[in-house]
């Protein structure tokens, strides 16, 4: 566990903990945290609302070890659905050592008598009007069982989350802040409504500007410092990951749930955000697409990224969801605006609506690949409690499995409509897998001429991840896809073309090389055989 804050002068201690299975097949690689990865505000929004004289540590379980044994006073849990199992073991440990243990976050709040089960308080709903009560209430020994929110918080005045309490060098940006809280939007699938509310919050421009200043100001004093302590090869590196956009300190990340809830807050924010001259990136609808002088302003304060939750090619899925704002026929349209104003699209696509069967994941995948979107993030359709989703699955009897742990969005929970669950579930792995192709990653990211290093290094951690994560040789059920997909090529192409001119390239690629190993290897140790080893898997996988 690393110490970031000092003890001096501190009464009190507490010990704020991020739970993740380390069990868990898709648990990231350090390299791939610093690619792909940014942390949840929560725990420094709590840190921020816990009073001057408590001194406060942070563990984010997926970059950290727990220490059980470290003296605190009070530990604190925010747990999601699939990392539930994982803090109640957690909660247990501390619990044997006579710690006090606080659970709060989406989970707690929609299964209470469960989370009571594992804790001493819970806290439900949004926690910074009712944390400064908790600490009180530990420490005139009057602690409540349950502490539960009575309106949503205003969001003028707000204290800014203390991301510096987060591990350094452990994630793609730890510049995360947030401008607006709830969604008008009331996705079926979604947690986000019921959780942060209908209507939208926002935080005042100036406020907002003022923190991501100092933040600014502290990661490039932080970075600064570092360097001059490296040695001159490791400053210049570390200057280098700065230029192509893949160290900490030089992306921001919003997380809102729906950023551009309202254009005339966006253009005032947009527009201030300016004179920072910092990147960033945030989750918006796709329709902002529709807007060119909103991508423009976007792009001129700086996004350089945007996650949309997409969700579905079909226009049945999206009414079911509730979802009909998402047009199907404008998303090449809305994504290549987005692409003419140096922006990344990422969509989010979910599997598993009822109108779903076994052709979604061709489609999904076809589509994607052909508007060379540079990422996307598939996902299970999961109806996690809470949900409008849940409550309809629950009800007919369609949810057989309630192992927390799986309700990840890489699992599937319930009986499709349109599918068995084994080929629901295989077909996510299908999709990954050839989304995250080699072919896949150099037509998505041809003609790129915006931060090419840093698309190419996030495919690369993604691609590695679904080759440990996601089991391959077993798309039986997505059979009649892989037909489908071998009938577009001749069967000359399929059996001998493509594989012969991927032997002549590879024997090629030795002969041009060797007269220069001994060089390329000073440069870079191994990263001749790591290439040459790609032609060997294209060949084997034709």
């Amino acid at each position: 566990m690393q110490v970031t804050t000092t003890t001096a002068g501190k009464k009190h201690t507490l010990l704020l903990v991020d739970p993740y299975p380390r069990n868990n097949p898709y648990h990231l690689t350090a390299s791939e945290r610093r690619a792909v990865w940014f942390p949840k505000l929560s725990l420094p929004v709590i840190a921020a609302y816990t009073p001057a004289d408590w001194h406060v540590l942070l563990v984010d379980e997926a970059v950290q070890d727990i220490d059980f044994d470290q003296p605190c006073d009070l530990v604190g849990l925010s747990i999601m659905t699939c990392y539930a199992p994982r803090a109640y073991e957690i909660a247990t440990e501390f619990r044997k050592r006579g710690k006090p243990v606080v659970l709060g976050g989406v989970h707690p709040t929609y299964c209470p008598d469960e989370a009571l089960r594992y804790s001493d308080a819970i806290v439900c709903g949004e926690a910074e009007d009712l944390w400064p009560q908790v600490v009180a209430d530990f420490l005139a020994g009057s602690m409540k069982r349950m502490y539960k929110m009575e309106q949503f918080p205003a969001l003028d005045n707000y204290i800014s989350p203390r991301v510096e309490l987060l591990s350094p060098d452990a994630y793609m940006t730890r510049q995360c802040s947030f401008t607006t809280r709830g969604c008008h939007f009331d996705c079926e699938f979604c947690s986000v409504s019921p959780f942060n509310g209908k209507t939208t919050r926002r935080r005042p421009v100036p406020e907002v500007i003022k923190e991501l200043t100092h933040v600014k100001q502290w990661i490039c004093s932080e970075l600064v410092d570092r360097m001059s302590n490296d040695t001159l090869w490791q400053a210049f590196l570390t200057g280098l990951r700065i230029r192509v956009g893949i160290e900490d300190g030089t992306i921001f990340a919003f997380v809102d749930d729906l950023h551009n809830s309202n254009r005339t807050y966006c253009k005032e924010l947009w527009a201030a955000l300016k004179p920072l001259k910092i990147k960033w990136g945030c989750q918006s609808t796709l329709f902002l697409g529709d807007d060119e002088e909103m991508v423009k302003l976007a792009a001129e304060s700086g996004c350089v990224s945007v996650f949309v939750g997409m969700e579905s090619l079909d226009e049945d899925s999206l009414e079911e969801t509730n979802k009909p704002f998402n047009r199907v026929k404008k998303f090449s349209d809305e994504i290549k605006m987005f692409h003419d104003n140096g922006i990344m699209v990422n969509p989010g696509i979910v599997f598993g609506f009822d109108s779903d069967d076994e052709s979604v994941f061709e489609r999904a995948v076809d589509f994607l690949t052909k508007n060379q979107v540079e990422l996307a993030y598939f996902n299970v359709l999961t109806p996690l409690p809470g949900t409008a989703l849940f409550e309809r699955y629950n009800s007919t009897g369609r949810i057989f499995d309630r192992d927390w742990a799986k309700y990840d969005g890489k699992h599937v929970v319930y009986y499709p409509s349109r599918m068995t669950p084994e080929q629901l579930q295989e077909g996510f792995y299908w999709a990954n897998h050839q989304f995250y192709s080699l072919p896949s990653i150099f037509h998505r990211l041809r003609g790129t001429k915006q931060r090419l290093v840093a698309r190419w290094e996030m495919n690369r951690q993604f691609r590695t991840l679904v080759k440990r994560s996601c089991p391959k040789g077993t798309l039986s059920p997505v059979a009649d896809v892989l037909k489908g997909l071998q009938a577009k090529l001749p069967s000359f192409a399929t059996e001998q073309l493509i594989p012969n001119a991927l032997i002549a390239l590879k024997q090629k690629f030795d002969e041009t090389t060797a007269p220069a190993q001994e060089l390329w290897l000073n440069i870079k140790t191994k990263r001749h055989n790591q290439f040459a080893a790609l032609f060997v898997e294209l060949e084997g996988t034709l």
